[in-house]
């Protein structure tokens, strides 16, 4: 009989639903139950109720640990996303702003023309936009009243009973306002931030434990922290430099391993991160993504020429291609371009088309602008991308597989643990309890299966895509134009 002491519950905190998992020594998922915050969608983007997400949290642990002791709890969450709320209430200002939330684009444009130098939509403006409507004069801030961070901090908060506010080292390097070479926060440049460093949490490595969690029955420890994408990466166990990941979600996210040092700069085709921090030390990494992925499928669904995702493999052939071209941009250009403005489009239509041949397109346009990321990160990180792993939801399709193969001229492999960053976050709660838990223990990392593509696998054109994303960027200009002389 399996004992709960052996088992870590795992609160994977996502963009569309919180994921509670019990994960035993063996790597195996014993009971899962998943919840939804409902989220508010507006133009500007997307955003939680804070006190929802606590009060949900709290329940679903409470229902999945029960009567018996549990050996710990690691959490994964979106990263970026963030909210401002009252250390004496625990009471959640404002709304919580998702990754891809838009409000803060007028202020990161007035940022950067006062010279400050950050990027753009990642944590630090975001809670600057939240101060501005609750603590303008930032009074509440200095005196320590207030509180912010990434949702790693506000779940910490939450099962601590309001004990321990906190951040991972991974989380904090996608706050903008976070020195990767010192693990600290950039104090200069939060104060150009309007941030005030009383608000920010403390930072420490990936692994704990760090502290009971009081608000939880039998004040289990809670052992690990890690940003979702970085969970993946290590579920997948990609450690090695070079080692990379991609996860085909509602975006696509490639994520490599580079090693002991960190990218030398920013550019607009690599954002370097941290991959994972220890009490062993810090592993590097480097992250690029693009806008559109299983958001196309879900926009196929919507438009009715695709009936359910799982049904893809069934109206696409990989073996034919049309001319039509698609340019998955219907939440803007990612990587290198990011235009979040640009749209999406279809070209080289014509009457013989069906809904099969634009399927087809939709699945040859994430393959282009997954291979144009690939060779990109591979020329901004001098280092050959190897053992490349893909998950996410389109990842279960055969067909876009072959294709993105086939597209990419590169080996890749299919995530064995089809939760992995359940797995990832998991792994490291265990490795925080003293266990040796290896990504060459064969019986733990379960082998991720080759793609081989099927005999006749047509690629994408990448050359006449890459021409296709021309004309929307040519179109987009044409836009930015017309209005500013309308303004």
């Amino acid at each position: 009989m399996r004992s709960m002491e052996d088992t870590i519950l795992v609160v994977d905190c996502g963009t569309t639903s919180l994921r509670f998992s019990l994960v035993s020594k063996t790597g195996q998922t014993v009971t899962t139950r998943r919840a939804v915050v409902p989220a508010h969608h507006d133009a500007d983007g997307i955003s939680w109720d804070g006190n929802a997400i606590a009060s949900c949290i709290l329940r679903e642990v409470e229902a999945l640990v029960g009567d018996e002791p549990i050996a710990g709890i690691a959490i994964a969450n979106q990263r970026t996303t963030c909210l401002v709320w009252d250390a004496q209430t625990s009471q959640v200002l404002g709304p919580v702003l998702s990754w891809s939330d838009g409000r803060t684009r007028d202020l990161d444009r007035a940022l950067r023309g006062q010279g400050v130098r950050h990027v753009a939509n990642l944590t630090g403006s975001k809670l600057r936009w939240l101060l501005d409507r609750v603590d303008p004069d930032r009074a509440l801030s200095n005196s320590g009243r207030l509180k912010g961070g990434t949702l790693d901090s506000w779940i910490v908060w939450t099962l601590s009973g309001g004990k321990r506010h906190l951040s991972d080292h991974v989380n904090a390097s996608h706050s903008g306002l976070f020195d990767i070479r010192k693990l600290a926060w950039d104090d200069a440049l939060a104060a150009s931030m309007g941030v005030p460093l009383a608000i920010l949490p403390s930072l420490v490595p990936c692994t704990g434990p760090f502290g009971a969690a009081e608000a939880v029955r039998g004040q289990p420890p809670i052992l690990a922290l890690i940003g979702d994408q970085q969970a993946s990466l290590l579920g997948q166990g990609c450690v090695k430099p070079g080692a990379t990941k991609i996860t085909f979600g509602t975006v696509g996210v490639v994520s490599s391993v580079l090693g002991s040092q960190p990218l030398a700069s920013h550019g607009r085709a690599a954002f370097g991160n941290i991959a994972l921090s220890t009490g062993q030390g810090v592993r590097y990494g480097v992250e690029t993504s693009m806008q559109s992925a299983g958001s196309a499928i879900e926009w196929l669904i919507r438009t009715g020429l695709l009936d359910d995702a799982s049904n893809i493999d069934a109206l696409v052939d990989p073996t034919h291609r049309s001319e039509a071209i698609f340019v998955s941009a219907l939440d803007g250009l990612g990587a290198p371009h990011w235009k979040p403005a640009a749209r999406a489009a279809f070209m080289g239509l014509s009457s013989a088309n069906g809904r099969g041949d634009m399927a087809r397109a939709v699945l040859d346009g994430i393959a282009c602008a997954t291979s144009e990321i690939l060779d990109l990160l591979e020329q901004a990180t001098q280092l050959p991308l190897e053992n490349i792993s893909i998950d996410g939801g389109l990842s279960a399709s055969r067909v876009f597989r072959d294709i993105l193969v086939t597209t990419a001229g590169r080996p890749m492999r299919h995530a064995a643990h089809i939760e992995s960053t359940t797995f990832g976050a998991a792994v490291l709660g265990f490795l925080a309890l003293g266990h040796d838990l290896r990504p060459d223990d064969a019986d733990l990392w379960k082998a991720a299966a080759p793609i081989l593509p099927h005999s006749g696998t047509k690629p994408g054109d990448r050359l006449a895509w890459r021409e296709a994303v021309d004309a929307v960027l040519t179109l987009h200009e044409r836009r930015i134009r017309q209005l500013r002389a309308d303004e």
